[in-house]
C-alpha cells in the first residue's frame, strides 16, 4: 500500500495558496516544522519546482517514512530530527541564512495513532 493512499495531508490546497507568494520565487526555501509523512512537502515541491524543503520532525519513524516519500527531490530535501525549538539550528546546519515560508501543521499526527 502506497503511504499517499493512508494519509492525506490537511487543508493542503489552502495552505499552497497562502504560502505560493513566498514560494514561487527562484530557489525560496520553506521550513516544515511538523514534516510527519511528508504530505504538504511533497505537494509545495511539486507545485513550486524551484523550492527547497527543511523538513522538521521529533518522531524518527516519520523522518523515514517522509524521506523515502521525498527522495525523488533529491537535494532540495533536508530532513532534520528535531523539535520546535531547534528550528533555527536545523535551518543553519542546512546552510541556510533565511527561510521564505514555514508551515506548522498543528494536530495529531495520524503516526502516534
Amino acid at each position: 500500500m502506497d503511504i499517499r493512499d493512508i494519509h492525506t495531508p490537511v487543508l493542503l490546497e489552502r495552505c499552497a495558496e497562502l504560502l505560493a507568494p513566498a514560494l514561487e520565487r527562484p530557489d525560496a526555501v520553506f521550513v516544515d516544522g511538523t514534516l510527519g509523512m511528508g504530505g504538504h512537502s511533497e505537494a509545495f515541491l511539486e507545485r513550486f519546482p524551484t523550492a527547497r524543503l527543511i523538513g522538521l520532525d521529533r518522531d524518527t519513524d516519520a523522518l523515514r517514512i517522509a524521506g523515502e516519500r521525498l527522495a525523488r527531490f533529491g537535494d532540495r530535501v533536508t530532513l532534520v530530527h528535531t523539535v520546535y525549538d531547534g528550528i533555527a539550528a536545523a535551518v543553519a546546519s542546512a546552510g541556510v541564512d533565511k527561510v521564505d515560508g514555514i508551515l506548522f501543521d498543528l494536530g495529531v499526527s495520524s503516526l502516534q495513532l
